[in-house]
């Protein structure tokens, strides 16, 4: 990869981390740059200790900037996950922990679509 294409790429993950750094200081991060033409950023919050409120609130402020997103469950990995998608932007997935359930065998976990902000 180029010099400046990969510092685009690294200055668009940098303001997202920004934000989420000012919602949920503790959260785990990680970067795959592989995944997409602008990278993701996946957020873990298994032992961040942040509440649902903290969560809302980046959601609320991810779309306020373009971020539209996506929500899917599985109780076989006792994961939630909202991914987050913008034109031109890093993709951001958040990922938080939910009881596992090894009896429910999800054969594909279906994507709905999903706003942070109350309708």
């Amino acid at each position: 990869m180029k010099p400046r294409t990969l510092r685009h790429r690294l200055e668009k993950a940098a303001k997202l981390l920004v934000l989420i750094q000012k919602h949920v200081p503790e959260v785990s991060c990680q970067w795959d740059e592989a995944r997409s033409d602008h990278g993701v950023l996946i957020l873990d919050f298994t032992d961040s200790g942040m509440s649902r409120t903290k969560l809302r609130q980046l959601g609320e402020d991810l779309e306020a900037r373009g971020y539209q997103f996506t929500h899917s469950k599985s109780p076989w990995l006792g994961q939630e996950t909202y991914s987050g998608k913008a034109p031109d932007k890093t993709q951001i997935v958040l990922s938080l922990p939910i009881v596992k359930n090894r009896l429910s065998v999800d054969q594909g976990a279906t994507q709905t679509p999903y706003q942070f902000k109350p309708q």
